[in-house]
């Protein structure tokens, strides 16, 4: 008990110090944790130089894949403000705070912002046990991938960044409206080009897409997983194929880490097109900004249902 009492007290002591070093360092930039891309590239486009931008998950990585490195505990330690999903989206992300004995990271806390907050999550689970696969207790967590709930996330941002540093106010309102404004023009013509592929049905590999779906009017008639990261059986397979051909479905989307074998049986059995699009900006190489980002996977969606049209 004794040494317990003396190790808590030792990690307050040096989160309080750490606090109070970052507040006394104010010229120079805030240090900032994102757990993926995307608020990663929010975090450098509202805050410019003001900020130093850390993404703990590559482009083109599977979220539950991300591991501690000793490197990032101490990029984390360093760190003023975390930006991540919240919820149970990073499972990894409260043991490596923890880790790095930043308590000011800590959910709750005003290091702490969870981008996904205000959003009306979708597909929430009626029953959570393992036999339903690996579900998300608050319901589908995927909600970067709608350019809308984007745009409400890069406010959060900035906020977050002006609560930390409000001398630099001025600058990330600025840099927030342009952004802002940038993303409402091109989804008006991403609306207007989906438009008419509205209701076209597909198959995705997870259950990643259902918010950018949603937004546009496609139609997820099934997945190649039968449970959220379950393998799936030949049997369901099977059964996915004839829902396909049945339904005349002839589109595909997988993400980069998610294993072929299955995607490419269904796509022979079906003469469907596979689509390899990534929830977030960096893949593929060279599809680097939010908008290039966006506007890349609706325009391979376009060119699968154009072909879809054609034949």
């Amino acid at each position: 008990m004794r040494l317990s009492t003396l190790l808590l007290a030792a990690l307050l002591t040096l989160s309080v110090t750490q606090a109070e070093a970052r507040v006394a360092d104010d010229d120079g930039p805030l240090k900032i944790i994102a757990t993926v891309p995307t608020y990663g590239l929010l975090a450098e486009t509202i805050g410019g130089d003001e900020v130093e931008v850390v993404v703990i998950c590559r482009p083109g990585q599977d979220l539950h894949s991300v591991t501690a490195t000793p490197s990032l505990v101490a990029r984390v330690r360093d760190a003023d403000l975390v930006l991540h999903t919240g919820l149970d989206a990073e499972a990894w992300l409260p043991g490596l705070l923890r880790s790095s004995g930043n308590l000011d990271l800590l959910p709750g806390n005003p290091g702490s912002i969870a981008l996904s907050d205000g959003v009306a999550l979708k597909e929430a689970p009626t029953v959570i046990d393992r036999s339903q696969g690996d579900v998300h207790a608050f319901g589908n967590t995927h909600v970067w991938t709608d350019p809308l709930i984007v745009r409400a996330m890069a406010a959060r941002v900035r906020d977050g960044l002006a609560a930390a540093r409000p001398g630099s106010q001025a600058l990330f309102e600025t840099n927030h409206a342009v952004f802002h404004r940038a993303l409402t023009e091109k989804l008006v013509d991403w609306l207007r080009r989906a438009a008419p592929y509205k209701g076209r049905e597909l198959v995705t590999y997870h259950r990643s897409w259902i918010y950018l779906l949603d937004r546009f009017g496609f139609v997820r008639i099934g997945t190649i997983e039968p449970k959220p990261r379950v393998a799936p059986t030949t049997s369901h397979l099977e059964k996915l194929v004839e829902t396909m051909q049945g339904s005349g479905t002839t589109v595909i989307v997988r993400e980069p880490w998610q294993h072929p074998q299955a995607t490419d049986f269904v796509a022979e059995a079906t003469g469907a097109t596979v689509l390899e699009l990534s929830t977030h900006p960096g893949f593929p190489e060279g599809v680097d900004g939010i908008l290039e980002h966006f506007d890349h996977n609706l325009a391979a969606l376009e060119a699968a249902f154009g072909e879809e049209t054609d034949g």
